[in-house]
């Protein structure tokens, strides 16, 4: 392996830290039986073992030239059949790193790379054995919920099936090999060559040339054939297929993006039953961009609804924009001019580039004095908010390159699976960002495949109803006008 990344025991021996250049990336943390008197615990061989009954359990990390391996094994030392332990690993991505995922249980890899730079990436692919996400997950994590008990860059892992067993005198190992990949594109030939495409735009279809494989439907899912293509379909949201082949199982988890004016409509409709007073301001934003931008059946009753609350007295960061629509909506200059004046006096945060840039142009609708959105780019003092500055301001190229880039590679580009433990809220933020990079960016394309794949998985969060609260939609429906 690259003599960039290496590694020593952490956690007593439950865990590896991974490391690049002599800097702490990751951490794996392995999730096994808990051992008895008889744990022994090599670190300089690299290897803990130990019994816990009938069961024999050994951790290892084997130098295996150019990359090394870690194996976890775990035998059946009886002659009969034992149920198979907890086996999980759960991986915690450090400040400076990001990482993304994609598992199939006979298949599978987790790639972590710098945020920045050009320094080698790490890709651990599953080599033998089960790998798999904690299920069911949404692909971002839950503002105000801890997924399994997770922090943020974390996520989770089986190593073994859950429900699974081991027989008399067998032995159940899993072994992942590390190695490191110049481009994080590369991560992609960690996948079986047959995998197709597994986000679906709105009516399309999933095709699958497997002519020596089975295709079984999970739920909201069918099944068709064409010569020997299998064509899959299904409802919006995320899906599973197994696959079963002489590997034996993989299971696939599809998704179906959902038009947005069937996310709106399923977002907005109960919204509208309730009072907005004891809603957070995010689900006034999404009422607001779904009226805006005529994703509701009933646009009336949208703005019926949004007038029952003085938004800019809440004085946060989306009530200004829902002022503007409503003053847009109304032709009500009053408020449109009390809404930009909020807007201009705000500090600057993330995300409020963005905003002023769409309050820009709903000014200009209501035949107000265009806002000085100048002053307000002006007023970003991190280097975060003045990279959205430069790229909302359409600022030279250099000036935002690095930052799109950085975003870019935090989304998982346009690699397959999701990235790990990024929030839902960041994850809408990221994608109204990446939609903004203007067309004569040499940087466009990447922006948009890393955006719209990621687009697709947060929408299918909440159409699957995987998300309880609203910001993350509310950035997704106001970047709509920018795909």
């Amino acid at each position: 392996m690259s003599e960039a990344w290496g590694w020593r025991w952490a956690g007593g021996g439950r865990a590896v830290r991974l490391m690049a250049g002599g800097e702490d990336a990751c951490e794996l943390t392995f999730g096994i039986p808990q051992a008895g008197e008889g744990m022994v615990f090599h670190e300089d061989d690299g290897e803990v073992s130990y019994a816990v009954g009938e069961l024999g359990v050994r951790l290892s990390v084997r130098d295996a030239l150019p990359d090394w391996m870690v194996e976890l094994a775990i035998d059946n030392h009886s002659a009969d059949v034992q149920a198979m332990p907890p086996l999980g690993m759960v991986v915690r991505v450090l400040p400076g790193w990001v990482g993304w995922s994609w598992t199939a249980e006979s298949d599978g890899f987790v790639a972590v790379a710098p945020e920045t730079g050009d320094q080698p990436a790490l890709l651990i692919r599953l080599r033998q054995g089960f790998l798999r996400a904690s299920s069911p997950a949404p692909a971002f994590v839950p503002a105000g919920r801890r997924t399994e008990a997770l922090e943020l860059n974390m996520a989770a892992f089986f190593l073994g099936n859950p429900t699974g067993s081991l027989r008399p005198f067998s032995r159940h190992l899993t072994r992942l090999e590390f190695g490191t990949i110049d481009r994080i594109d590369q991560a992609r030939e960690a996948m079986p060559a047959w995998v197709p495409d597994l986000i679906a735009r709105p009516g399309d279809i999933i095709r699958f040339d497997t002519p020596d494989q089975a295709l079984v439907p999970g739920h909201g899912v069918t099944v068709t054939s064409d010569d020997i293509a299998g064509l899959v379909m299904g409802n919006a949201g995320h899906r599973e297929v197994a696959v079963h082949g002489a590997r034996g199982v993989t299971r696939l988890r599809p998704t179906f993006e959902p038009e947005a004016g069937l996310l709106a409509a399923e977002a907005v409709s109960p919204l509208l039953g309730r009072r907005p007073g004891g809603l957070p301001t995010a689900s006034g934003a999404v009422v607001a961009a779904a009226m805006a931008r005529r994703l509701v059946a009933d646009p009336n009753a949208a703005l019926d609804w949004l007038e029952q609350e003085d938004w800019l007295a809440r004085g946060d960061q989306f009530a200004p924009l829902i002022a503007l629509t409503v003053a847009v909506e109304t032709h009500d200059e009053a408020l449109g001019e009390a809404a930009l004046d909020a807007l201009a006096s705000r500090r600057f945060g993330a995300g409020d580039g963005l905003i002023a840039s769409w309050a820009w142009m709903g000014g200009l609708q209501l035949g107000l004095a265009p806002l000085d959105l100048s002053a307000v780019l002006g007023k970003a003092s991190t280097a975060a908010e003045r990279w959205e500055a430069a790229l909302v301001g359409h600022a030279p190229e250099a000036s935002y390159a690095t930052g799109t880039q950085a975003l870019i590679r935090r989304l998982g580009a346009d690699l397959p699976g999701a990235p790990i433990g990024l929030s839902v809220t960041d994850a809408g933020l990221a994608i109204a960002l990446l939609r903004a990079v203007p067309e004569s960016s040499a940087l466009r394309p990447e922006a948009v495949a890393a955006s719209d794949k990621a687009a697709a998985l947060l929408a299918a969060d909440y159409v699957d109803g995987l998300q309880p609260t609203y910001d993350g939609l509310a950035w997704l429906l106001w970047s709509e006008a920018l795909r």
